[in-house]
């Protein structure tokens, strides 16, 4: 009997299979229906990662830092594929490459199920492998500039005095030591920082592609002001007053410091910490006011500089005060049927500005008024405000701030 069923279902073994198909087709197409099937580019570059790099081995060029990719995937799936941070990354993978010339297929892999990969740009990229060198290489100081005039170079001090180096074979052949570059152009005072160190061959070219550890040095430049030589503050000498009701509100110089110089250096290190300049009479000035003044120098010492007088710059203002009036409000605006009374009718106004403007101001030079444009019959609170005023004065209060004012028919 069994023997019988078995040689039924094999001789209907092609049935069965076309039937298993056919139900299998239309399940997927069920599933397809319901949820199809979306080729799409991936909305952003991947990152290109590099994995199974042998550590005795050093990647050589700029392969691309990132691909694009086109990617097939259910509908459901890109929401998933967008939304998620990184869910499809992108990498070349070198497990078992040796030194030489290589073409390495581009990779895709997704935590997502299903994607397939339509197309990848680029989908090879072309490296090359060295073997890694790694050498301890001195550091000199390339100091830059020249220092200002007087002063001198009283010793260098850098810190570490070698660095490691770190590169391909080829390249750490061509380095010939490693540099700490410093500008020191007009410098007056001495140095003390921390700068980048960069690896030069034998020409003092710089060579890019190497790794320095550390990539800073300590470089400490001790600059000496030479004998004979010393910096000094300038100060303004004036005399006299400015007009009255002015007033100085600043004095500059132009250069604040300057270099002197005598061949008799005990000369210069007698002076005090400053130099004077000639007197400059301030009698009334009602102006700001910019000169040149020459200094007032011992015999025998001069000016390091093709210039032997600075710039002084005087600011002269009026001197600021302030005045009390009590002052009439008017009233403007005001229909011809209409009255108002205000109450009260004068106010007390404190007027600020310059001395000499102040003491020749009179009530009839400033206008206090009260708009009551398009206001109701009926009793108002305003605020009085200037409709003449000097220009140069400001006025800081008024009291009452508010008066009233009453509107009534004629």
């Amino acid at each position: 009997m069994l023997r019988l069923l078995l040689q039924r279902l094999w001789s209907n073994i092609g049935t069965l299979t076309l039937a298993f198909l056919l139900a299998f087709a239309v399940w997927m197409s069920a599933v397809v229906a319901a949820d199809p099937n979306e080729v799409r580019d991936y909305p952003a570059p991947l990152a290109l990662e590099v994995r199974g790099l042998d550590p005795s081995l050093l990647l050589i060029g700029n392969p691309p830092a990132e691909v694009t990719v086109r990617l097939g995937a259910p509908s459901s799936l890109w929401q998933q594929l967008t939304a998620q941070p990184r869910p499809v990354s992108a990498y070349i993978d070198l497990t078992g490459l040796t030194e030489g010339e290589h073409t390495v297929d581009v990779e895709i892999e997704s935590s997502l199920r299903p994607i397939r990969v339509a197309s990848i740009s680029p989908m090879q990229v072309q490296i090359t492998l060295e073997p890694r060198a790694v050498r301890d290489v001195p550091i000199t100081a390339q100091l830059q500039g020249q220092l200002a005039l007087g002063f001198q170079l009283d010793g260098i001090t850098l810190e570490p005095e070698s660095a490691t180096v770190i590169g391909p074979m080829s390249l750490m052949a061509q380095v010939a030591g490693l540099q700490a570059a410093l500008d020191i152009n007009q410098a007056r005072e001495s140095i003390s920082t921390n700068v980048p160190l960069r690896a030069v061959d034998a020409n003092g070219v710089v060579l890019s592609g190497l790794t320095i550890e550390p990539a800073e040095a300590r470089l400490e430049v001790s600059i000496l002001q030479s004998g004979g030589y010393r910096d000094v503050a300038v100060k303004v000498e004036t005399i006299g007053q400015p007009a009255s009701g002015f007033r100085v509100t600043d004095i500059s110089v132009s250069p604040p410091v300057v270099t002197l110089f005598s061949a008799d250096p005990q000369v210069v290190a007698d002076l005090p910490g400053f130099v004077s300049t000639l007197p400059l009479d301030l009698t009334n000035l009602n102006d700001d006011l910019e000169t040149r003044l020459l200094l007032d120098l011992p015999p025998g010492v001069i000016v390091v500089s093709e210039e032997q007088d600075v710039r002084v710059t005087i600011g002269i203002a009026p001197v600021e005060s302030s005045l009390l009036l009590n002052l009439n409000v008017e009233v403007v605006g005001l229909a011809s049927n209409r009255t108002a009374t205000l109450s009260p009718e004068s106010v007390s106004v404190i007027i600020s500005g310059p001395l000499t403007m102040l003491q020749n101001l009179s009530p009839a030079d400033i206008r206090l008024i009260v708009d009551v444009n398009g206001l109701a019959l009926g009793t108002h609170l305003l605020e009085p405000e200037a409709a003449e005023l000097p220009t140069g004065l400001q006025i800081l209060s008024i009291t009452p701030v508010s008066i009233e004012v009453v509107i009534a028919r004629r």
